[in-house]
């Protein structure tokens, strides 16, 4: 796995506590598992472990996009449905995002990702991503809050930037 689509596994995990907003719904303390699924042709469903507490979880809420590159970062409450819009450059590309992450509880969400691509990057226009992230249980003892343990078993703490 490249080095970018593991930092995409690690930011896609954390996405509901970083959709540009404090009021996002809580997430049980623990571990979660978040599978995500990229459309590209041929791309495996990746499973990461995410280990929360209550307040690395609120932490993480403040860990919202923040670039100078994101000209437009919009996000909407309905109760357990949270749907996001950005516009962002990278290189000479613009993004233009739209997310739907809809919350069961604080124990399960799912969240989709669409983004087109002006002009388009490495060859797409437009790509989606679907995450489906469950809380399992607490967090092993090898495991602290904020620990990230990406599908090819690459560990890091999203709390340590």
């Amino acid at each position: 796995m490249r080095a970018s689509a593991i930092l995409l596994s690690c930011c896609v995990a954390s996405f509901p506590a970083t959709a540009w907003a404090s009021d996002m719904p809580a997430r049980k303390p623990g571990l979660w598992e978040v599978s995500m699924h990229m459309d590209a042709v041929n791309a495996p469903t990746e499973v990461t472990k995410l280990c929360l507490d209550a307040a690395t979880d609120a932490a993480m809420q403040g860990l919202a996009p923040t670039s100078s590159n994101c000209g437009k970062k919009e996000m909407r409450r309905d109760g357990d449905v949270v749907t996001s819009d950005s516009v962002c450059k990278f290189g000479g590309t613009e993004m233009t995002s739209h997310a739907v992450a809809t919350f069961s509880g604080d124990t399960a969400y799912h969240v989709e990702i669409t983004t087109q691509y002006n002009p388009p990057m490495k060859g797409r226009g437009e790509s989606t991503i679907t995450q489906d992230a469950k809380w399992v249980g607490a967090c092993p003892a090898d495991m602290r809050p904020g620990d990230v343990i990406a599908p090819n078993g690459m560990r890091m703490n999203m709390m340590e930037r």
